[in-house]
């Protein structure tokens, strides 16, 4: 239990947070000084990234969590509080910068649209606001929301998949064949039918989740193999950035590899969330702000640099608003009543 604990796994969301947050920056501030940022940020590899991540830890929760009832009480005490939030947030403070005036705002039913839509993780279907981002890059309040959805359906197919584990004793069978379904499900749609947004969905990412899973399940073996899967992955993975598949069954895998790999291989990262967990906080609150400076043109109108650093400082000094205020109070009050862990 000390080696499944020890690891390096709030570095590393917080990393890929960081980079999905500049990975926006440059490209809604549409501002050619900050183009330098696509060089070392990638949102794709991020959202990734968080997905094996999740696979891994939330096959943990699983585990050691005694109902099925208690296991959804606890993603939603994680994933609730701060989402909704967040929505109410916009969609009240979005109002003073609407173009068509607070009173009109609040009387268009595009308002309410967004409000519904986006509560129940359907972003996709409003994701604009009345008077809002009109001039931007796109009028989308929170783009970066559209993984909750994935996220929450992940949290449902869990259970369903122990379920079959249990019942068949087939895992990998299992597991194997929702992976290729996955990878192909992610072919046929963005590269045949170039239908990216479809892509971009659960089945499309399931691959991702699914090997957190399984590398879960069999820790043990993982972690005695640990280096010699690594280099393997480092290898696979080199390999394929110098030739192009058109589809690839290989990556998920070696890309879920390296990042379990890596958590367990950073003891000095260890204690990086030992302050709060701020990656959520960042994830969820960054878009908004880069949005409201792009529609004000603060980029072009101030040093880009200084505006950029100023769009870290807001959305870090949010993210711990939400980690102290919303995330740990529901966190904290979980574990006191029924003495679990959260995770």
């Amino acid at each position: 239990m000390l080696k499944y604990n020890n690891n390096s796994f709030d570095f590393l969301r917080f990393f890929f947070a960081a980079d999905i947050l500049l990975a926006h920056l440059w490209e809604l501030s549409q501002n050619n000084n900050l183009l330098f940022l696509k060089n070392f940020s990638n949102s794709s590899i991020a959202v990734k990234g968080f997905f094996v991540i999740s696979g891994f830890l939330v096959t943990k929760s699983y585990k050691t969590t005694p109902s099925l009832k208690h296991y959804f009480i606890k993603r939603a005490k994680r994933i609730l509080p701060a989402y909704v939030f967040v929505i109410l947030f916009s969609v009240i403070v979005l109002s003073f910068f609407s173009t068509i005036g607070v009173v009109e705002y609040f009387s268009n039913t595009e308002t309410y649209k967004y409000l519904a839509w986006n509560i129940i993780f359907l972003n996709f279907m409003n994701p604009c606001l009345p008077g809002i981002f009109q001039n931007n890059l796109m009028c989308a309040v929170n783009g970066a929301l559209w993984t909750i959805k994935v996220e929450e359906g992940f949290y449902i197919i869990l259970p369903l998949l122990f379920y079959l584990f249990r019942k068949t004793k087939r895992i990998m069978l299992i597991a194997v064949s929702l992976y290729v379904l996955s990878v192909f499900y992610w072919y046929v749609l963005d590269i045949v039918f170039q239908k990216p947004l479809l892509a971009k969905q659960l089945p499309g990412y399931l691959s991702y989740f699914l090997v957190g899973i399984l590398i879960n399940l069999n820790f043990e073996s993982f972690l005695k193999y640990k280096t010699k899967l690594i280099l393997l992955s480092l290898i696979i993975l080199i390999i394929l950035n110098f030739i192009c598949f058109k589809i690839d069954f290989f990556y998920p895998s070696a890309f879920g590899i390296l990042i379990i790999g890596l958590a367990y291989s950073m003891p000095f990262l260890n204690n990086f969330g030992k302050y709060g967990d701020f990656t959520y906080g960042i994830y969820i609150f960054h878009f908004p702000i880069i949005q409201i400076f792009r529609q004000y043109n603060l980029f072009e109108r101030f040093n880009p640099i200084i505006m950029a650093f100023s769009v870290l400082t807001i959305t870090f000094l949010l993210a711990l608003f939400s980690w102290f205020f919303i995330e740990k109070r529901f966190l904290d009050r979980y574990k006191r009543n029924n003495n679990l862990e959260v995770n």
